[in-house]
């Protein structure tokens, strides 16, 4: 299966650095045009399945993209970002002044630590696992488009590659970034009844549709 995966546009929470989470925050003007330069260049695309997390700054991001193309969209809640409680809305700085016991355990082990009210890093790594699954037994040689949120690209990167889900910061992942994976059943697993799947990393953050939009 051929998977893209894009981040949604920018939003206000973005550019002041703010913790969105599951907040439903629209795009903003920037973010608009990101949506339309990359709906222009997916329209090149032929999709099986458009999958969208169901936050409206990704309902945003994708709706350019399904007026030009043919294919189904869904929207699943499992592509959200990752929960993050009461820092929502907030700056780091402003985190760490409201709960600093809290962010210290977060910050140490965020695998098994979720900021007050979210969630851990391993459930976000499992909604993504638990997305892809589907996707690929309905269209295992076919093209999927997910839009959804900077965090859970880096798990499900993480997830795919085989790398442990701590190392998600090393993937960079831009507002409207295009990454493109090859996904399939693990070949070191071949024989087994359920080889779990991974993939090949074709194209990473490609943001080069958006040159000239953030000075328009």
């Amino acid at each position: 299966m051929r998977l893209m995966v894009v981040r949604h546009g920018a939003t206000a929470n973005n550019s002041q650095q703010r913790y969105t989470g599951h907040s439903d925050v629209p795009l903003s003007p920037l973010g608009l045009r990101q949506a339309e330069a990359l709906a222009a260049v997916l329209a090149a695309e032929t999709c099986d399945l458009i999958l969208s997390s169901d936050l409206v700054r990704a309902r945003q991001t994708v709706a350019a993209s399904t007026a030009r193309n043919a294919a189904a969209l869904r929207l699943d809640t499992d592509l959200r970002e990752m929960a993050m409680g009461v820092w929502e809305g907030r700056t780091r700085a402003e985190a760490v002044a409201l709960e600093p016991e809290a962010w210290a355990r977060w910050r140490a082990h965020p695998d098994v630590s979720a900021p007050p009210g979210g969630e851990t890093l391993l459930q976000l790594r499992d909604r993504a696992a638990r997305a892809i699954e589907p996707c690929y037994a309905m269209h295992p040689t076919g093209n999927v488009l997910w839009v959804t949120h900077g965090g859970l690209i880096g798990v499900l990167l993480c997830h795919l590659l085989g790398i442990d889900p701590a190392h998600r910061w090393q993937f960079r992942r831009d507002n409207a970034g295009i990454t493109e994976l090859e996904v399939g059943p693990d070949r070191s697993e071949r024989g087994t009844p359920s080889p779990r799947l991974c993939a090949i990393l074709l194209r990473l953050n490609d943001t080069s549709h958006l040159k000239g939009v953030e000075t328009v």
